[in-house]
């Protein structure tokens, strides 16, 4: 081989080396990053920067706004508050992955590890952490996909590289809009209620004795209806309220919210009416299909003891009725159906036997040979 045709193969040999290393800045390929390296550098760090949070998975896309204030709305559920310690754990959690293994590089195995996108199984999740100037460029953003236990795992990819990774951590990622909300409403302690009224019945704790002690059971509740209902109250009716109405409001949790719709408000189909120590909570409800949708308001009683905080998270307590109003204000919530069929059961018309069957022929009960006509004299 001449010396000019040594010198231009090594030429090419070195624009081969340059082309390689410009390829290995674009996308589809990604430098080595050693174990234990974070994921996504400084995101706490940034934390601060960011003013929105979007969750895409599948066709549905959740997105979630920092108010002026710090707090977070979910601004695809007509911006309704989230629960800000949730978006805090999100990043938090995305910041603590750790790089633990290079996986596959292929972008048609990408599904394998549930990284492939656009997704449409929603078996991969797109988080994108928003600046809050909308002209800054995003702060991060990340393919989530398949999880792993003991020890704790995830396969990510940056959505711009085909590298994917096993990192070390676990997500805190809620799948869809209602797992970023907090869904109970009340929480009551068990005598905090002294009345319900529904639909021409009241419901009401009888008072307790002056020498009664801990412990002690206590007087069943007692019921009183409405002269003008009395016809479609039964006996059975009567006592199923007295059973399920006075914990009614203990535990109040909500399937979905919306704004309400004032321009277009329904005909009220129920009313249910707490009298409490500390306040008047009115629930007005109306049915569309199968669902129930609910209006909450409340009234705090004059000289009512200050609310208090649970000493542990998930305790009953009563809350601050002023700031329960101001927050239910505006919003319409779907009931659990199994909430909404304790009032539906209780307005069943009773069943009435059929008075035209007699002894004579009737059906025998279950288990007893039936019973024969008169014989003739």
């Amino acid at each position: 081989m001449n010396r000019t045709m040594a010198t231009k193969v090594a030429l090419g040999a070195v624009a081969l080396v340059g082309l390689a290393w410009f390829l290995a800045q674009g996308r589809g390929t990604t430098p080595g990053r050693p174990r234990g390296s974070a994921m996504l550098p400084a995101l706490e760090d940034r934390a601060e920067e960011i003013g929105a949070v979007e969750v895409l998975r599948g066709n549905s896309t959740v997105r979630l706004e920092r108010n002026p204030d710090g707090s977070w709305i979910v601004a695809t559920s007509e911006s309704y508050p989230a629960r800000n310690e949730l978006v805090r754990a999100l990043v938090a959690s995305m910041g603590d992955l750790a790089i633990d293994e290079k996986m596959t590089a292929k972008k048609e195995r990408h599904g394998e590890l549930s990284l492939a996108w656009p997704d449409e199984s929603g078996k991969a999740r797109l988080v994108r952490f928003l600046p809050k100037d909308p002209l800054a460029p995003i702060v991060a953003e990340v393919v989530v996909g398949e999880e792993r236990f003991s020890p704790d795992a995830v396969f990510v990819r940056q959505p711009d590289q085909d590298q994917t990774w096993r990192a070390r951590g676990r997500v805190q990622l809620p799948y869809e809009a209602n797992g970023w909300i907090d869904r109970t409403l009340l929480s009551l302690p068990a005598d905090e209620t002294t009345s319900v009224a529904f639909d021409g019945i009241a419901v009401s704790r009888p008072a307790e004795p002056a020498d009664a002690q801990p412990g002690m059971p206590r007087a069943p509740w007692t019921a009183a209806v409405d002269d003008a209902e009395r016809a479609r109250w039964s006996k059975e009716q009567e006592d199923s309220a007295r059973m399920s109405l006075p914990s009614w409001f203990e535990r109040l949790e909500f399937d979905a919210v919306r704004r309400a719709r004032v321009d277009a408000a329904p005909e009220r189909q129920w009313t249910v009416v707490a009298e409490l120590r500390s306040a008047t909570l009115t629930m007005t409800g109306h049915a569309e299909g199968d669902l129930v949708w609910v209006t909450l308001s409340a009234a705090p009683r004059e000289g009512a003891p200050a609310a208090k905080a649970p000493e542990r998270e998930g305790d009953p307590f009563v809350p601050d009725w002023a700031k329960f109003a101001q927050r239910t204000s505006g919003w319409e919530y779907q009931l659990p159906s199994w909430k909404a069929d304790t009032l539906r059961r209780l307005r069943e018309a009773p069943k009435v036997p059929d008075a035209s069957a007699s002894a004579e022929g009737a059906p025998a009960a279950p288990g007893m040979p039936p019973v024969p006509p008169p014989m003739a004299p």
